[in-house]
């Protein structure tokens, strides 16, 4: 938090330089902040009044980061310069008239006033030509930076909060049409009756750009005509620039196309939004993979298609989201059966449209196994289309896969493995425990901690393979490593006892941290010792083996030199007694 903070304070203090900076003019046009704001300011040089009519002037400039900040700062300002803006706006330089439509449109409700003047620039066919190596189209994907809200800062009934309206679409030739209609789709709901029958008219240019724009604006607005068939449209456009923008403003999560796909999909939609699984942007997929999901069931006669697809990333797609729609999908359970033995793999382009991405890291299991009941499902970083298909059926809970599931366990590929032993797991089956026990010593880390996660919804029938992986990193050099061992031995209770020697050996050593956390474990295991004595679930001969090791760890805990805390001294000290069945 307070880096986020820190970050913030920097940047208020960048702009208040670059308004200090700004040469005084003989006639210019001020306003003076609502004390409510100069309250939340306090002593920042920032809350000095802005001077409009020159910030406006300077936008006129060639240099695309000083631009970017004057329109930052004319959107920051609490002052009400609306009125200014909306003059600026005769101005014939485009370059001027489009820096002003961007800030109207970052003042959202409050640049009410300035509808008309933007529905006027929707006929302007010009371009803002950003000179020198700013210009191809670099210039519109450089989003203005959002400060985050300072939670100290203290809330006023007199300032109202402005919306955070969600990313439009780029505009790559800078077009003023599209920076009125941006700006118009800002404002959103206020703008709805004057611009809806213009930006319906824009639907119909020519320029895909437009379009795309006028469909996304339309549907900030909350205009009452079909959209939907116009997105699909921009998502199978042939300019992969343009597909991928039309996947981005979707994916924003405040964007309201998403409500368009509600209110209006049908039959149709399911086969345009397949078609665009097969796209090599990683982001247009992405797209039509999240609207199939929003569909529910709807999409489920389309997707059972989709599994029989020619195209491997089509299948695995598919088998995916029919997983993710449960037990109202197990009319599917036939056709992920025969996906089973599916050899396809998805293996993304040389060159992917989407640019680089980041690759996912694989979750992490939980500190304490007990969380939950069985572990997440398990990755599928080789884009295996019957890894996928194994995932779907235990998810589906169809126990009439068991059979299929139990042969495909015996693949030697270590993924499907985990993705059949897992599936068999949620059907309520114990198969695939000897195998995925295996994968615990695999060479790959990744495959080694899906194992150890699970592992762990098998219960203590995992014990005899999880135990070990841990008894072994006990001797590690690596701190973390030595002491998360530590920590999950504690987990096993008393099926741990026969690591009581290795853990008192480590009480007397001096690797960091790790005589502290064995103290603690010791104390867990002694207390489930006791506890599984009490119960009948501990044999004489470990009841005389568990007195043996804890009497020897209660002497190094109490032995005038240590320093370890009290509750698991006093864990032990309880256990003890109760092994050797004196009344406390």
């Amino acid at each position: 938090m307070m880096s986020r903070i820190n970050l913030a304070l920097s940047v208020l203090t960048i702009l208040s330089f670059l308004a200090d900076k700004i040469p005084v003019a003989a006639q210019r046009e001020t306003f003076s902040l609502p004390p409510a704001v100069l309250a939340m300011q306090g002593q920042q040089e920032s809350a000095e009044p802005i001077v409009v009519a020159e910030l406006v002037e300077q936008l006129r400039t060639a240099n695309v980061e000083q631009r970017r900040e004057i329109i930052q700062q004319l959107s920051d300002t609490q002052q009400n310069i609306v009125p200014a803006l909306v003059r600026a706006m005769d101005d014939p330089d485009p370059l001027l008239k489009s820096g002003v439509a961007e800030v109207l449109g970052n003042l959202t409700n409050e640049a009410v006033p300035a509808i008309p003047g933007l529905i006027e620039m929707m006929n302007d066919g010009r371009r803002a030509i950003v000179p020198g190596s700013f210009s191809s189209g670099f210039y519109p994907n450089i989003r203005p930076i959002r400060l985050p809200v300072l939670s100290s800062l203290p809330a006023s009934a007199n300032v109202e909060e402005r919306r955070s309206p969600p990313t439009p679409p780029e505009n790559p030739e800078n077009l003023l049409r599209i920076t009125a209609i941006i700006a118009i789709g800002k404002i959103g709901l206020p703008a709805r009756t004057l611009a809806t029958p213009p930006l319906t008219q824009a639907l119909q240019d020519p320029d895909p750009w437009v379009k795309l724009n006028a469909t996304w604006a339309l549907s900030e607005i909350g205009a009452s005509i079909p959209l939907l068939p116009h997105w699909l449209e921009a998502l199978q456009n042939p300019d992969p620039n343009l597909r991928r923008s039309a996947a981005s403003v979707f994916q924003d999560s405040s964007s309201l196309l998403r409500k368009v796909l509600g209110a209006e999909a049908d039959d149709s939609t399911t086969a345009s939004l397949l078609t665009a699984l097969k796209d090599d942007d990683v982001t247009v997929r992405d797209a039509a993979r999240e609207a199939l999901g929003l569909l529910g069931t709807g999409a489920l006669p389309g997707l059972v298609q989709a599994l029989k697809a020619p195209e491997p990333i089509v299948r695995l797609e598919a088998a995916e989201l029919v997983g993710n729609l449960g037990g109202s999908a197990q009319s599917a359970v036939p056709d992920l059966l025969a996906l089973l033995g599916d050899t396809g793999r998805y293996v993304p382009p040389a060159s992917n449209q989407g640019g680089f991405v980041f690759p996912a890291l694989p979750p992490l299991p939980p500190l304490f196994p007990g969380s939950r009941q069985y572990p997440l499902a398990p990755s599928n970083p080789e884009q295996l289309v019957r890894v996928n298909a194994a995932i779907a059926l235990g998810k589906l809970s169809d126990r009439s896969a068991i059979p299929g599931l139990t042969t495909a366990l015996k693949d030697n590929n270590p993924w499907m493995q985990l993705a059949t032993g897992w599936a068999l797991l949620q059907l309520g089956q114990a198969q695939g425990l000897p195998v995925v026990g295996r994968l615990v010593q695999h060479p790959d880390s990744s495959i080694r901690r899906e194992a150890l996660s699970q592992l762990e919804g098998y219960g203590s029938q995992s014990t005899p393979y999880i135990l070990p992986y841990y008894t072994a990193r006990l001797d590690s050099a690596d701190d973390n490593e030595r002491n998360g061992a530590i920590i999950r031995i504690g987990d096993f209770g008393a099926a741990a006892l026969d690591l009581v020697p290795k853990l008192r050996a480590i009480l007397v050593g001096n690797q960091k941290d790790s005589p502290g956390y064995a103290a603690t474990i010791l104390g867990e295991i002694a207390r489930d010792t006791a506890i599984a004595w009490q119960n009948g679930n501990l044999s004489a001969n470990q009841r005389q083996q568990a007195i043996a090791e804890l009497s020897k760890v209660l002497n190094i805990m109490q032995a005038p030199n240590a320093r370890f805390n009290r509750e698991p001294v006093e864990r032990v000290r309880n256990a003890l007694t109760t092994l050797r069945g004196v009344t406390p």
